[in-house]
């Protein structure tokens, strides 16, 4: 049985270009989908709250369990995955999610939202990091920088249906003035799972032999085991809790609260906002890791993305006073910064750590990072604002992280130039044996 569940959707032959991107398509709706699901609530936040009898201090736990979940499920999923195969894995991924929305619609208190918001969060854990490691499965090594470039911007899109449509859809269905508002937002999501599930029975395959385990793409050549860099690639995932903490945790949950109190702009200025950050970081990460593929300069995007980083949160996201010359420059300079970091970090690890299951761990790795940095977030940004203020917050905590980001990554990453000569020296002396 278990055998069986390994090999659903497995082909008996490698895909094609088309079939690939078919399911890198599919694969993708469900990821952004996940990621509407996760910040859908927060324009509605405090009416959901009191629709559901929630206490003011309760309400944090609506965003909480959901990251929770998602670092909890870190490592475990990428167990799942290994055992059950990964169109299994990911179908019931894509079940759990729209289990999850469908008892948050029905539930009348918030024991059985939250338990609702848990499914969800269980579902967008597993994508966290099947997601990435299906990529050097899916597509050759020489294509990784594309599709990982592409894939990272499952957040930023996701990030934008939800904070463009969530409030729309709330107005429109009575606002504040209306009873359970919130329910249609919910029902868009329902829908899209709905088509996700579809969509990945019908077009979710795999490779008889998954891509990174051939020679150059050839099912009749496979590869010999080749120097793995873990430190490195641990190091860089690691570190991820950076940018999610920095970026995620603080700007796209709280600056719009800053942009209000400190700025005067309005609930829907200050919401959109951060969401240039996200647009422009669309096409950047797909340009980038494009780019990466011909130039191998992954870790000094990486490195070079953090320093920016640290110059956003430092000097210009959080100025005082009504001027918005800050803001806009921080939104625009994060922009790239969201290309250069996540792209990046995702398009490094197969090349740092060629081994699949070691890949599989070193990209849990980052799952985790991220689901620690959301939790530890939820729980820290806002005594932290409350007690030190705003810029002192971007100055002495989020600057300084950026910083040692940076460091930790110029320090103990090797170069991808590097390691790409260490794997033609490999390819020589195993074409040098065969030829013997």
């Amino acid at each position: 049985m278990e055998s069986s569940v390994a090999k659903y959707g497995v082909q008996d032959r490698q895909l094609n270009s088309r079939e690939r991107w078919i399911c890198f398509a599919a694969l993708f709706f469900l990821g952004f989908t996940a990621t509407f699901n996760q910040f859908k609530a927060a324009p509605a936040i405090q009416y959901i709250g009191a629709d559901l009898g929630m206490s003011v201090d309760m309400l944090s736990q609506i965003m909480g369990v959901y990251s929770i979940a998602g670092m909890l499920l870190a490592f475990p999923g990428m167990l799942v995955m290994q055992r059950l195969g990964v169109k299994f894995s990911i179908v019931v991924t894509s079940v759990l999610q729209l289990v999850g929305s469908l008892v948050c619609v029905f539930a009348t208190d918030t024991a059985l939202f939250l338990a609702g918001r848990t499914l969800e969060g269980i579902s967008y854990g597993l994508i966290c990091v099947i997601g990435p490691n299906i990529m050097p499965r899916l597509f050759p090594l020489k294509n990784q920088g594309l599709c990982m470039g592409i894939w990272s911007q499952w957040t930023p899109v996701g990030v934008v249906i939800a904070f463009f449509t969530a409030p729309m859809i709330f107005e429109a269905a009575g606002g504040a003035a209306v009873p359970f508002s919130w329910h249609p937002v919910w029902y868009v999501s329902i829908a899209m799972e709905l088509v996700s599930i579809v969509w990945l029975l019908v077009s979710c395959k795999m490779p008889a032999v998954p891509e990174n385990e051939l020679l150059d793409g050839d099912p009749s050549k496979r590869k010999r085991p080749g120097k793995n860099f873990m430190v490195a690639g641990i190091v860089v995932c690691a570190f991820f809790f950076v940018w999610v903490f920095d970026y995620v945790a603080n700007i796209n949950t709280l600056y719009p609260t800053f942009l209000q109190n400190v700025k005067g702009l309005s609930v829907f200025d200050s919401s959109m906002l951060p969401n240039w950050t996200a647009l422009i970081s669309i096409p950047l990460g797909i340009g980038f890791g494009v780019a990466a593929d011909k130039l191998n300069f992954r870790k000094w995007m990486i490195a070079v993305g953090y320093l920016l980083v640290a110059v956003c949160m430092g000097f210009l996201y959080f100025t005082p006073g009504s001027d918005m010359t800050g803001p806009w420059a921080a939104s625009i300079v994060m922009g790239l910064c969201g290309a250069l970091v996540p792209t990046g970090t995702r398009a490094i690890t197969p090349v740092l750590v060629p081994e699949p299951k070691k890949t599989d761990l070193a990209l849990a790795t980052m799952a985790f990072a991220t689901g620690v940095a959301q939790v530890v977030g939820g729980y820290v940004v806002s005594p932290t604002v409350s007690s030190i203020g705003w810029q002192a917050n971007g100055q002495f905590v989020l600057a300084p992280l950026a910083v040692l980001a940076a460091v930790a990554v110029v320090v103990f990453v090797k170069s991808d130039k590097k390691v790409h000569e260490v794997r033609v020296a490999e390819r020589a002396a195993q074409d040098a044996e065969e030829a013997r």
